[in-house]
């Protein structure tokens, strides 16, 4: 089975998140149905649906996911063929499909502090995701200020170092308890909350006007390089770190940035929806293409590391 880590600070997005990967499986299974397919067990579905259906009344949903309870478990598949040939014990071959399952979950940073200071037991549940070949930090764009020339508190000080920290254990994990072909991390920072970006640090990036997907190639990643630089030094000395090291075990990181529609309310601001054509209904306004580009991603990376959890 797959397995793939969420790692965020309360408030950074991750509920809206998961809503809005719910939506991006639907639009794909609609929109390439043929080519793509998803499921998810009863308890993921029950989660998610509450959280979807609040986003495309308009509304944010008020908790946070029961991760540590409940992991979220999903199941895509690809027409054969589409990403080579997905191999490994978390592949199945249903017909002209191969399907593998994502098991994901979410870890506090402070939890991963008191593992890290502490010889805590650890719970097979919260082992497995520790050995978890793909990480994804939640970065909140609405927290990214702009740096004080008096050498202030830097925004996300705290998130930076939990995150370090994070990402250097379960790299540890990885390595210790992987096959050889599967002993690499790879993280994949989601930019929540992006439309909320302080105009001036847009500036200070040098963002493009538009959208992620009509950004010239590289805009991404240059993107994500300064927000590392800037607000996250420590987590990218971590990869310096490791890169020094000549043991590969991180690899360069993808960035995925997403966004909502807002619309001014009565009670504030509301989420702004489209029509969901050609089955009908409503979906939150938002970045379909961003979500798209991180799952296929993923299932590449299930390709490329046929055996990735093998051994836990």
């Amino acid at each position: 089975m797959g397995s793939a880590l969420v790692v965020g600070d309360r408030g950074s997005g991750l509920t809206t998140f998961v809503g809005l990967l719910y939506a991006a499986q639907i639009r794909l299974g609609t929109e390439e149905g043929d080519e793509f397919r998803f499921s998810a067990d009863r308890e993921t579905l029950r989660q998610i649906e509450e959280i979807y259906g609040e986003l495309v009344a308009g509304r944010f949903p008020v908790a946070d996911a029961d991760w540590d309870t409940h992991p979220l478990s999903f199941v895509f598949g690809f027409r054969s063929g589409r990403f080579g040939r997905l191999g490994g014990s978390g592949v199945e071959h249903n017909g002209d499909f191969d399907s593998f399952r994502i098991q994901v979950g979410g870890i506090s940073v402070d939890t991963v502090a008191e593992l890290s200071e502490h010889d805590a037991v650890l719970e097979d549940s919260t082992r497995q995701l520790l050995r978890s070949p793909v990480v994804l930090p939640l970065v909140d764009a609405s927290r990214l200020l702009p740096l004080s020339e008096e050498g202030g508190r830097r925004p996300l000080e705290q998130y930076d170092r939990m995150l370090a920290m994070t990402l250097d254990l379960v790299s540890r994990f990885v390595s210790a308890s992987g096959p050889r072909k599967g002993r690499t991390l790879y993280p994949m920072f989601v930019v929540t909350k992006f439309d909320r970006c302080p105009p001036e640090t847009l500036a200070q990036f040098l963002v493009p006007e538009g959208s992620p997907a009509s950004w010239p190639a590289g805009t991404r990643e240059s993107v994500g390089e300064n927000i590392l630089t800037s607000y996250l030094p420590e987590t990218l000395r971590l990869f310096q770190r490791t890169k020094s090291r000549g043991g590969g075990t991180i690899a360069l990181p993808n960035w995925i940035y997403s966004s909502l529609q807002l619309l001014p309310a009565a009670e504030g601001v509301r989420i702004a929806r489209r029509s969901r054509i050609p089955i009908g209904g409503w979906e939150p306004e938002y970045p379909f293409e961003e979500y798209s580009i991180l799952i296929h991603q993923l299932a590449e990376l299930a390709h490329r590391l046929p055996n990735w959890n093998e051994g836990s």
